[in-house]
């Protein structure tokens, strides 16, 4: 199966605390929220489900927090233990501590810092999703259940281009699959009433 990489962005100010030390500088704050739904594109919803990180987070592959999804310019890291990941009833938490020594790195922290850099963003892979189309409302409501994640964002620009043409094309293929299903359920409904009319 080929897997597309996604991204998503939370809009709100998420980097709850910084903290600046001799040689490290800590960021702790927010990746992803849970059971919220977003509206990605026109009509089109997506909420993630609590346990959605559940096997990524265990199964031990290195995740990275790097600036604006450039792999180039990493931050931290899971496999250094200098990224700590971890999930509560809000949603995906993160902890970094980063390498002062780094340049880019004291750039993020001013970024930070002054508010230039307001959210946080997630690079993954879906690997199980339920997704519902709703042709009286012509919207898509779909939930992440199972996701594969690769990185954390500190990015000053939500990600959401890529994102718009997913959920677009995701949107014109359900409702070419939810017309002839809901035509069904309407089938079996009115099959259901004439049996209970003529007991």
């Amino acid at each position: 199966m080929n897997k597309k990489k996604e991204l998503r962005s939370i809009e709100k100010f998420e980097i709850r605390e910084v903290e600046e030390n001799d040689n490290t500088i800590e960021l702790e704050g927010y990746i992803a929220k849970f059971d919220t739904y977003t509206e990605l594109w026109n009509k089109y919803y997506e909420k993630i489900d609590r346990n959605a990180f559940d096997e990524t987070l265990s199964d031990g592959h290195n995740i990275f927090l790097v600036y604006h999804h450039d792999m180039s310019k990493v931050l931290s890291s899971t496999r250094n233990n200098t990224l700590i990941l971890t999930t509560d009833d809000i949603g995906l938490k993160f902890k970094a501590i980063i390498n002062k020594k780094l340049t880019y790195a004291n750039d993020v922290y001013e970024l930070v810092k002054t508010g230039e850099c307001r959210g946080c963003s997630f690079g993954f892979y879906i690997l199980e999703e339920d997704t519902n189309y709703n042709s009286e409302k012509d919207e898509v409501r779909s939930t992440l259940l199972k996701v594969e994640l690769l990185e954390g964002t500190i990015t000053p620009i939500p990600a959401y281009e890529d994102t718009e043409v997913s959920a677009r094309n995701k949107k014109e293929r359900m409702k070419t699959k939810g017309k002839p299903s809901d035509e069904n359920e309407i089938e079996k409904l009115r099959t259901k009433i004439s049996i209970n009319i003529n007991k």
